[in-house]
């Protein structure tokens, strides 16, 4: 069937590789791929020869319009990134979305991720999670985004490069506290995979004593903030209320801070009587 499928591939080891996957790529009349060496590799592994062309960052825009023509004569097109799901912190997204406005199939082909593979792993909990991919490279925008992520309740996913990972941890510590639970996932069904810690003060003292240890590709699985019952931080409740009171109603300034802070609502209304103006 003619369409845009998105192929999911291994993410280390070439064995888990789905059979879908593979009937994919050998009905599909063009591929394209995030690094054409990479995908060239894992053909020759499965014995599949056809061209492979190149749709990255840079490119995405030019390309989708090359492979919407593509699609009007209905052909069919496979879609794959480096490793694991496409358009998850990888490109892709622009052409799904126009594909999908042409009112093209695009059929996914699941497989591999190697957020959702560190996540089962890492014994977070896994009911509720935020995946947020690569935080930025200035470490300014690193700690406001981090701030900003703060009180978060559910499970977090992050990607982060072998060169930032000292630093990011660093931050996630001052930020979130060094207490704060979290897993570094490294080189996921890799030959060298390892879980490293259970909090970040333990990961970051790894790191440090293990500078040799520290290589690959990582997943950081950070615990969201817990609030224990009964116990509320004041100084931070008083902090946003003041901001909102002076700005909206006391039963908005509320729902916002509780938004923002996971606190019971009748504690933080109580607390808005306290402190508002009169």
């Amino acid at each position: 069937m003619s369409g845009l499928y998105l192929v999911s591939t291994p993410i280390g080891n070439l064995q888990d590789i789905t059979l879908r996957a593979i009937e994919t790529f050998k009905i599909a009349d063009l591929v394209f791929a995030e690094d054409t060496r990479v995908t060239k590799k894992l053909f020759s592994h499965l014995g599949i020869k056809k061209k492979i062309h190149l749709l990255n960052e840079q490119n995405e825009e030019k390309v989708t319009e090359k492979i919407l023509t593509e699609l009007f004569n209905e052909k069919t097109v496979a879609l794959v990134s480096d490793a694991g799901t496409p358009l998850i912190s990888d490109p892709g997204f622009r052409l799904v979305k126009k594909a999908r406005a042409h009112s093209f199939d695009v059929i996914p082909i699941p497989g591999c991720c190697a957020a959702i593979a560190a996540l089962t792993a890492s014994g977070m909990a896994t009911n509720r999670f935020y995946f947020h991919g690569f935080l930025p490279k200035a470490e300014s925008e690193k700690l406001k985004e981090l701030e900003q992520l703060s009180t978060r309740q559910e499970t977090m996913i992050f990607y982060e490069s072998v060169h930032r990972l000292q630093a990011t941890i660093k931050t996630m510590s001052q930020v979130f506290g060094e207490g704060r639970k979290g897993v570094v996932c490294k080189e996921i069904t890799k030959l060298h995979e390892h879980f490293i810690g259970d909090t970040l003060a333990k990961i970051e003292a790894f790191i440090s004593d293990n500078p040799t240890k520290i290589r690959g590709e990582f997943v950081l699985i950070i615990d969201g903030v817990k609030h224990q019952k009964g116990s509320i931080d004041f100084v931070q409740v008083d902090k946003i209320l003041m901001e909102l009171l002076s700005e909206m109603s006391i039963k908005r300034a509320v729902k916002i801070c509780r938004i923002i802070t996971g606190y019971s609502r009748n504690d933080i209304y109580n607390r808005a009587l306290e402190i508002k103006p009169h």
